[in-house]
């Protein structure tokens, strides 16, 4: 065989090793276990998707705070419902924002967040509304409430070394950061690191055994560590610290109980 025929199966190694490769991210980062029944409208929760935003509208009305949800980048918005809904069924409405393209990547990408954030939030504008995100969505609204930040009643952030560039020291929204201790895409230490950048007040609340990739319902996350505890666990504790969120969000409303909060060290 001469060098070029080398040549020529080298590069035809490369290319399929990366067409698989690319595969497998794009197998993982769909949703995956979703119940069907979910996306359908049902006793307590109403289904509703414009495309740009899918709303989980409690089917009795309430005067509870509503949350907006941002998605990680590439990630099934699909994924989150299971943990979206459990939100829902306890009275508050919901609004799962599509990222473009499924990451928002440019300033374009990020003003086209902010818009359909605003308009999501502007179809029941008399409702404090809180503001949450995972990994990459934690990240963009981080960055939103330190430009914007005078419309929201809160703040959760989940899985995320954010905020990084921007600092939300001195913002008056009430700030809650969520983190698993096996989540080695957003570890601790660099978490922690970051700290100053936040609120002093800032709830730190702890999960232990509690990944990435299973704050949400899709495959592996390149780089994360393996969970300890099952899915169902993690994410009732997140709902958990979701729920604590939107009802302080409430003036005069006490929190419905208190969770495992563990802070920079």
């Amino acid at each position: 065989m001469t060098a070029a025929d080398w040549r020529r199966w080298l590069r035809r190694i490369w290319v399929a090793g990366g067409l698989t490769f690319t595969a497998w991210l794009l197998w993982n980062a769909q949703a995956h276990g979703v119940d069907p029944a979910l996306l359908r409208s049902g006793d307590s929760v109403v289904v509703r998707d414009s495309g740009d935003v899918l709303r989980l509208l409690p089917r009795h009305s309430s005067r509870k705070a509503g949350l907006l949800f941002l998605p990680g980048a590439a990630v099934d918005p699909i994924a989150y419902l299971p943990l979206l809904h459990r939100v829902a069924a306890a009275g508050h409405p919901v609004a799962l924002v599509r990222l473009p393209w499924r990451m928002a990547a440019s300033a374009s990408g990020q003003a086209e967040v902010w818009r359909r954030l605003e308009g999501a939030r502007a179809l029941d504008s008399t409702r404090p509304w809180v503001l949450a995100g995972h990994s990459r969505g934690a990240a963009l609204a981080a960055r939103y409430v330190a430009e914007r930040g005078g419309g929201v009643a809160g703040l959760v952030l989940i899985a995320t070394t954010h905020p990084k560039a921007v600092s939300l020291a001195t913002t008056a929204v009430p700030v809650t950061k969520v983190w698993g201790t096996r989540d080695c895409v957003a570890p601790a230490e660099a978490m922690f690191a970051n700290a100053a950048l936040l609120p002093v007040a800032t709830r730190w609340v702890r999960i232990e055994g509690a990944n990435h990739a299973q704050f949400a319902h899709y495959g592996r996350q390149l780089g994360d560590c393996a969970a300890t505890i099952p899915r169902d666990v993690q994410q009732a504790e997140t709902a958990g610290a979701l729920l604590e969120a939107l009802e302080a969000a409430v003036p005069g409303r006490a929190p419905r109980r208190t969770l495992p909060a563990a802070g920079p060290p």
